[in-house]
């Protein structure tokens, strides 16, 4: 998917279908009688209404080869027009037409003061968002909203494209001031092909938890540990934006140790410090996690064991109830004889 396919920059649909033709192209009693007072000619007539079209579903007006047949077709049909009507205008009539659809749909071409507009709608939205279709779509409801026409696609690229690095160069100058010397030392020996086992390295941020084993808890803890040996990094990064960090961090997950060293000092610093953080944050959460799944582990093992417990007492109560029982028949059959030869002997005397 290209970066154009990614915002809200309207396009032609190069295929659409009747519905979509009747719905979005069908000119009003209104435009009918407006572009017949503007024109002289069929021809005339035909382009000026298409670029009338065109506008009111772009918001630009796209180069006039650019327009789907299916549109000029559907436009020439419904007016009543011949086929060999053409809708190429000429420059000239390109120049008037542009105007008199902007007057009569009350848009303002785009300028100078259109530009600032969304420059500091942008630059404010940059600190937050750094995806530059995200910084796109921000700059075309700010055009929308003002009733701007909107300009190039590759113009609003350019402009996002500047200010996100403006905006980002200005983001890490601070963060990597914010530095102590020590932490410095740290992030930049991240990147040390011969660091020692038990300091923290580049794949060490980067790879993924072990199981829920014993052994894979205890990695993880050492791992923790050798990430904590820095300190907390939230506190460095408290006036960056959260998804800013995000984004930081997945774009130097994404890096190796020789892409790395390609990159600025203070960019450098910042990305690692992102993705240290974020390691932090992961490490932490995978330890609960695996800790929770240790103890509901020994709590499913411990019920198994009660339960097997159980079956074994309840057989042996059993067994023993079953003996009891017996004793119980044999006891109460020789009470019940004592008994009878008790009567007996009473009933002779």
């Amino acid at each position: 998917m290209t970066l154009i396919d990614r915002t809200a920059y309207p396009k032609f649909k190069q295929f659409p279908d009747p519905k979509e033709l009747a719905e979005l192209y069908t000119p009003t009693e209104t435009e009918i009688k407006l572009v017949k007072t503007r024109t002289k000619s069929h021809e005339g007539f035909l382009c000026f209404m298409v670029m009338l079209k065109s506008f009111e579903r772009l918001g630009y007006f796209p180069h006039p080869e650019l327009v789907p047949i299916a549109v000029i077709k559907h436009l020439r049909s419904y007016l009543k027009l011949q086929d060999w009507v053409k809708a190429i205008p000429s420059e000239r009539q390109r120049y008037n037409y542009q105007n008199a659809i902007r007057e009569y749909l009350g848009v303002k071409q785009y300028d100078k003061p259109a530009q600032r507009l969304i420059a500091i709608a942008i630059a404010v939205s940059a600190e937050v968002k750094d995806h530059p279709a995200d910084l796109i779509n921000v700059a075309i409801e700010e055009l929308v909203k003002e009733r701007y026409e909107l300009p190039a696609f590759s113009t609003l690229d350019r402009l996002v494209d500047h200010i996100r690095a403006s905006v980002n160069n200005r983001l890490f100058s601070r963060i990597s001031t914010g530095l102590s010397q020590v932490e410095q030392i740290y992030l930049d020996q991240l990147l040390s092909a011969d660091a020692l086992e038990s300091t923290a390295t580049l794949n060490l941020l980067k790879s993924p938890p072990k199981s829920a084993t014993l052994s894979g808890v205890r990695q993880l803890q050492t791992k923790f540990d050798a990430l904590m040996t820095f300190g907390d990094a939230k506190r460095l990064l408290a006036s960056i934006a959260r998804t800013k960090i995000r984004y930081f961090a997945a774009q130097g997950r994404a890096l190796d140790i020789s892409e790395f060293q390609d990159i600025n000092l203070p960019k450098r610093r910042t990305l690692l410090l992102c993705l240290l953080y974020e390691a932090q944050i992961k490490t932490r959460d995978h330890l609960v996690e695996m800790f929770l799944k240790r103890i509901l582990k020994i709590q499913n093992n411990a019920k198994l064991r009660l339960k097997e417990l159980r079956d074994k007492h309840l057989t042996e109560t059993s067994e023993l109830l079953a003996t009891f029982a017996e004793v119980l028949k044999v006891s109460k059959e020789a009470t019940c004889a004592t008994l009878r030869r008790g009567w007996l002997l009473i009933a002779v005397v």
